[in-house]
């Protein structure tokens, strides 16, 4: 099953000093890089997440990464980080995963669509009772399935098409092996799974540190 965790930067911004050093060096450099910002907290979040869930292996053991760049631990446990607003979101699996979150907000959706959006994803748009919601649902499935399959934009997003179907599922357009679950994990946030593995929680674990 695919395991679900998060972190809130708000818990964790009184304590960000003291918790940095639970954090291997570089994520350490790389928080501290930020300064004191909201991309500082959501790394820290992230690595925050990691230590949880791997404990001190996180501290000792290297990251490597695959021949499409995708990040893992030495002895490949399949893992992937997302973030956006005020959390930091991990996904665990014993397989290839991908997990993408973003914060329904204003933006320009029809520019961003004509250039990353299969034509099939612009007419579900179209066709769409809140085609800004839809988007992001898009976007977040879209993201997810580059994440897991570790690509990143070296694929491009207009390739494939996934679209929203159900209240939690998607149907990607084509074949995979991959299944995609819609998590309604906070208010006002839309995140998305795309795993090999059949089972998704239905629900995050919210870790407080």
């Amino acid at each position: 099953m695919v395991e679900l965790f998060a972190a809130n930067i708000h818990q964790i911004a009184p304590r960000a000093e003291e918790l940095i050093a639970l954090l291997d060096a570089e994520r350490q450099a790389r928080v501290r890089s930020f300064g004191d910002s909201r991309s500082a907290l959501l790394t820290l979040a992230a690595g925050l997440l990691l230590y949880a869930v791997f404990g001190e292996q996180t501290r000792h053991s290297r990251f490597e990464r695959g021949r499409r760049g995708k990040p893992h631990l030495a002895d490949h446990t399949p893992f992937n980080i997302t973030h956006a607003g005020d959390y930091a979101v991990l996904a665990l699996s014993a397989q290839p995963v991908g997990v993408d979150l973003e914060r329904f907000r204003p933006i320009d959706w029809r520019r961003i669509s004509e250039r990353f959006f299969h034509p099939i994803e612009r007419e579900y748009l179209a066709n769409s009772i809140e085609p800004e919601r839809d988007f992001f649902r898009i976007w977040t499935l879209k993201e997810s399935y580059l994440k897991a399959e570790g690509t990143g934009f070296s694929v491009s997003p207009a390739s494939f098409a996934v679209l929203p179907e159900g209240e939690h599922n998607a149907k990607f357009i084509g074949e995979t092996n991959y299944r995609f679950t819609r998590i309604p994990a906070f208010p006002d946030y839309c995140l998305s799974v795309c795993a090999l593995e059949e089972t998704v929680a239905d629900s995050v674990v919210l870790k407080e540190f």
